[in-house]
């Protein structure tokens, strides 16, 4: 008995170490163990248990264990950080190093090869409506092109941590860009300007091609700012999507969603758009009763077929482009449960 009550004390002590020291990273305790190997709580029942926990910790999730045995953050390469007036890069380094720990698992077993590079917005868009069943580019077309160019994307919108996090990033690493995305987006037609701007900045030569470098766009809109890069990949999106037109619709009246969703086919089909597009763009220049209506944008969405969770989507395409078997068993189940696979 005296033996079963030490275990439970030392699995208790281990615990709240384990859990002090993911919170001094950055992490979100309850969520972070929720992505850990079934093994980790018999694991940590014993002396070295806390040690292996540690090491699965830290490849995964991006960290690195100091000289005093606890975790702690790993020394990354410069970034460009694209952040707004008022927010600290440090606010974001848990949220990067972890999107990066997962962008070299995903890049290591991705087959296609990479290209060099990301077709020009306009070849990409002729393409695109050209062999594609729509006359519009939307975000399984942009998923196939990075793909098919070996640009792994990975959407994680459940990142375990406790401090912001950025809508998007690009990293370069096991001899590839990857594209992250992980501000949370329950449409596709959410997706596609983030992910359209985060090929922007590598079509258009932003990205440094060196093993870390890093591009983290704390918030992607369409609003251009004054940064330069921010600009060209907005215009690249915009190239990608419209074909270089910016419209901005605005709803003259309160409809229901269902009429919203109609005319936004018909414009879409008229004008090469992609209707979910149309929507959000509708909604974000319309003002009912002083504010923006995205409940009826949400449900005109599920209209024009957008009830497929964009993670399903995002999940189905990097299924069939990574190389599952090259994986450790602890590794595919990592990607399993932060919602990759």
């Amino acid at each position: 008995m005296a033996i079963a009550n030490h275990a439970s004390l030392s699995d208790s002590k281990n615990k709240k170490v384990l859990q002090q020291e993911l919170t001094a990273v950055g992490l979100k305790p309850q969520d972070a163990v929720r992505i850990l190997p079934d093994w980790w709580e018999e694991a940590i029942n014993h002396p070295s248990g806390l040690f292996e926990v540690r090491g699965f910790v830290a490849k995964h999730f991006g960290l690195e264990i100091g000289p005093d045995g606890r975790l702690r953050q790993r020394l990354m390469q410069q970034a460009c950080f694209k952040t707004r007036a008022g927010t600290s890069i440090a606010e974001i380094a848990s949220a990067r190093a972890v999107a990066t720990a997962v962008a070299r698992l995903v890049a290591s077993v991705t087959t296609p090869l990479w290209t060099g590079s990301l077709p020009s917005a306009m070849a990409l868009r002729t393409t695109a409506c050209a062999h594609g069943s729509t006359p519009w580019v939307g975000l399984e077309d942009l998923l196939d092109v990075c793909w098919a160019h070996g640009v792994p994307v990975a959407y994680m919108p459940s990142l375990p941590v406790a401090k912001p996090k950025m809508d998007g990033m690009v990293t370069f690493c096991c001899g590839r860009p990857v594209i992250l995305v992980t501000r949370k987006m329950s449409s596709p037609a959410w997706m596609l300007f983030v992910l359209a701007h985060e090929m922007g900045h590598i079509a258009e030569g932003h990205l440094d091609l060196c093993d870390g470098g890093s591009l983290v766009d704390e918030k992607v809109s369409e609003d251009d700012g004054a940064d330069e890069q921010e600009k060209a990949a907005n215009a690249y999106a915009l190239t990608v999507l419209t074909g270089g037109q910016n419209p901005s619709i605005r709803l003259t009246r309160l409809v229901d969603a269902a009429s919203l969703a109609a005319s936004a086919l018909a414009y879409g089909r008229d004008k090469g758009i992609d209707p979910g597009h149309v929507i959000l763009n509708a909604v974000k220049n319309t003002k009912i009763n002083g504010k923006e209506p995205w409940p009826l944008g949400s449900a005109a969405l599920k209209y024009i077929g957008e009830d497929t969770p964009t993670e399903m989507v995002c999940r189905e395409a990097l299924r069939r482009n990574i190389d599952v078997d090259a994986l450790s068993d602890d590794s595919l189940e990592f990607l399993e449960r932060i919602g990759l696979l």
